[in-house]
């Protein structure tokens, strides 16, 4: 019988309730549900094989650049002397990551078919949080390949890193078209056949939830002070500059100055933590833009999981998804399983989930007037809510992962 080794240098953290990441919940989902639905045995290699050395969660998501490409180095070599002692003859490899994934050339030599998760497409990423939009990530390749000698350990785990996964996997998994698109601009000797979209969906806790008792919304109001008749926004996801939190800040501090702005009190919260090589001096950034605001209401409540992100979902009146670049957009689809109409910036990540019918995909521009447009009207955001609750309903997480299932058992 066939037996997956799944590499995961992210996975296995879940009980720390750290900002790991997309990549770190959706391995989490997949171990419970392949625990659940036993469609082949597997284990999963984690950290935990680099023994007295293995960090915990928080230590990776606050290593600076340095640090991380040597933790990504060792979780490398590691992973794959580990794979290597399977018979690729029975063994089929699932790589939950890419900078920090095994040797994918050395195990493809030695004959193991081996399948990447695409859960961020790293070297389009990085082209455009540095390249800010005017380096295309298909030019980034075609420069990485004549310096890569010169390159530091850091770019080489994101382009070289890359490269060897497109190259030596028997399938790359991404969760969206316009990922699968960019890939193979970026490497069009790629044959497009390898790569297979599959959008993870929502959980299917969260698609099947109703509202929470209403305690413990009253809760967070009590914690918070929130005055009863105050309009709510949400945004959820690490706090990272990719993720947008200051163009959403900026775009207030606009209303601000509008006669428009609306007379009830306006409250946001941005739920996530610092995470990574930015994000703690991200984060100082956005506390002192929100200082700015003298109409709005800002709060940091940090990274919020379980019970506690589902009370706030309940309390919003609309969620925001303001980031530069999304993969995919997991909390997005958790904010509409929870009946939450979305603003989202306009980017293959959030094109691939969002319908006009429960929202509105803009500009960076464009982000305070549907703001404006959707508080304004109650009765369509209700409708909307409706919309995006059904629509989550139906895209369940435990349909891709026996997709993938059926995908690896095939190979």
């Amino acid at each position: 019988m066939t037996e997956v080794l799944y590499t995961a240098a992210h996975g296995g953290f879940s009980g720390e309730r750290v900002p790991l990441g997309g990549g770190a919940a959706v391995c989490d989902h997949l171990v419970a549900e392949w625990s659940r639905t036993r469609p082949f045995p597997f284990r999963l290699i984690t950290t935990s094989i680099l023994g007295a050395r293995a960090p915990r969660g928080a230590d990776i998501v606050a290593f600076g650049e340095r640090d991380y490409a040597r933790f990504a180095r060792a979780f490398e070599r590691a992973s794959t002397d580990e794979v290597l002692r399977a018979d690729p003859s029975s063994a089929v490899v699932l790589c939950n990551d890419i900078s920090e994934g095994p040797s994918f050339d050395v195990l493809a030599e030695r004959g193991f078919r081996v399948f990447t998760i695409y859960h961020v497409d790293v070297v389009a990423y990085v082209s455009a949080l540095y390249g800010r939009g005017y380096v295309r990530p298909e030019t980034t390749v075609r420069w990485h390949r004549r310096l890569h000698s010169f390159l530091p350990e850091i770019a080489k785990l994101v382009w070289a890193k890359q490269e060897s996964s497109v190259r030596s996997s028997r399938g790359l998994i991404v969760p969206s078209e316009g990922m699968r698109d960019t890939i193979l601009r970026c490497y069009p000797e790629c044959p497009p056949g390898k790569i297979h979209v599959l959008p993870w969906g929502s959980w299917d806790a969260t698609a099947d939830s109703g509202a929470l008792p209403a305690a413990a919304v009253d809760e967070l109001r009590a914690e918070f002070q929130i005055p009863g008749d105050a309009q709510v926004l949400l945004t959820l996801s690490r706090i990272s500059p990719e993720k947008g939190q200051d163009l959403l800040l900026e775009a207030l501090l606009e209303w601000e100055g509008r006669e428009d702005f609306p007379r009830r009190p306006l409250w946001l919260f941005i739920c996530g933590g610092a995470a990574y090589m930015q994000g703690v001096r991200y984060l100082e950034k956005l506390k002192v833009l929100a200082t700015r605001l003298r109409r709005t209401r800002v709060v940091f409540p940090g990274h919020v999981t379980g019970d506690r992100k589902r009370a706030f979902f309940a309390l919003a009146d609309l969620y925001v998804f303001p980031s530069r670049h999304e993969s995919y957009g997991l909390t997005l689809l958790e904010a509409l399983g929870a009946g939450l109409p979305a603003v989202c910036l306009d980017h293959h990540g959030s094109r691939s989930v969002m319908r006009s019918e429960f929202g509105e995909l803009v500009s960076p521009s464009g982000l305070r007037p549907a703001i404006a447009r959707l508080l304004a009207d109650d009765e369509r955001r209700r409708a909307m809510g409706r919309a995006a609750r059904a629509f989550a309903q139906g895209e369940r997480f435990s349909s891709r992962a026996a997709d993938l299932a059926s995908l690896l058992l095939g190979s």
